[in-house]
């Protein structure tokens, strides 16, 4: 295989990986060792809001996750069963939409000619990104065609990886698993492309200071991620919605702006729209996007949904 398609391959699996509400992409952590999840009673949150002939359950979902944490409980596989259809963020796991994917991220994610990443970053974070990426098994000079969203987003999975996360053991893995073979129909409130433009449109400055902020952080960060995976098993929303929420809006408001505020206004019409129809439907998208006065949920209750915590 050519190093030119070994790194389309890197970049597309990775990226497939770190979409979980944006946040993934300042996520990136020490290396330590793994945690070990598998005495966690699991209980992930889910919401319901139904009508005369429609029955909506609003799942959060988180999109990398240890293999070893048993989170599909028999009453979340029950609702699952009894969706008509499923809805996700995207289409990201199809084999069509892998190869699109491929070809997205080197038009979006890559630096145009004579610029470099190092070039884009202040010294201090290239230093930082020096010291660092090394622990990773990641070159430095790899990361230098790319823009900082896209290296990012490299870092972050690389490191989950090595902190036993698996993207093949995220929700939305899983629950596809559950539905093969079944007749649950498909949907989807985002394109590929509308993804990748999400994180793509941010501008480069913005984009630099949020990698900036990401590698001041990253000392911190194991305790955070395995604090974070704990409260998505457990339905802790609060936790989520600070953590994840309250950082990203202090750090990187722009960011926040586009990956979540933006994407919840245009995602809860169409469930308004799924509500007009009729049947049983089952939504899963990241769990930063529901809580929070900019969450899903909220948004949908200023709407004037009646909503339950299941």
């Amino acid at each position: 295989m050519s190093a030119h398609s070994r790194f389309r391959r890197a970049v597309s699996g990775a990226l497939g990986a770190a979409l979980f509400a944006g946040s993934a992409l300042f996520a990136s952590t020490a290396l330590a060792q793994p945690a070990d999840y598998s005495a966690l009673e699991a209980d992930p949150a889910v919401w319901h809001l139904s009508d005369a002939d429609s029955d909506v359950y609003i799942f959060g979902t988180f999109h990398i996750l240890p293999p070893g944490l048993d989170w599909q409980t028999p009453e979340l596989q029950a609702l699952l069963a009894s969706a008509d259809t499923l809805y996700l963020e995207a289409d990201v796991h199809s084999p069509e939409s892998q190869g699109q994917m491929q070809q997205l991220v080197m038009q979006h994610g890559l630096n145009p000619p004579g610029v470099t990443l190092s070039s884009l970053l202040s010294a201090e974070a290239n230093a930082a990104l020096a010291e660092f990426a090394p622990t990773l098994g990641v070159a430095p000079a790899m990361l230098e065609p790319m823009r900082p969203w896209l290296a990012q987003v490299m870092l972050a999975v690389t490191q989950m990886q090595a902190l036993g996360l698996d993207p093949s053991a995220g929700a939305e893995a899983g629950l596809l698993a559950l539905v093969a073979g079944s007749d649950t129909q498909m949907g989807y409130f985002e394109t590929a492309e509308e993804q990748i433009r999400f994180l793509a449109g941010v501008s480069d400055e913005v984009q630099a200071r949020s990698f900036d902020q990401g590698l001041e952080d990253m000392a911190d960060l194991p305790t955070q991620l395995n604090e974070l995976v704990t409260a998505w098993a457990l339905g802790d929303m609060a936790v989520l919605e600070e953590m994840i929420n309250g950082s990203m809006r202090e750090g990187s408001p722009e960011v926040y702006e586009t990956l979540i505020v933006t994407r919840n206004n245009n995602w809860v019409p169409q469930i308004a729209e799924i509500m007009e129809g009729e049947g049983t439907v089952f939504i899963a998208v990241g769990a930063a996007h529901l809580p929070g006065e900019d969450g899903v949920i909220q948004l949908l209750q200023d709407a004037g949904y009646s909503i339950s915590r299941q």
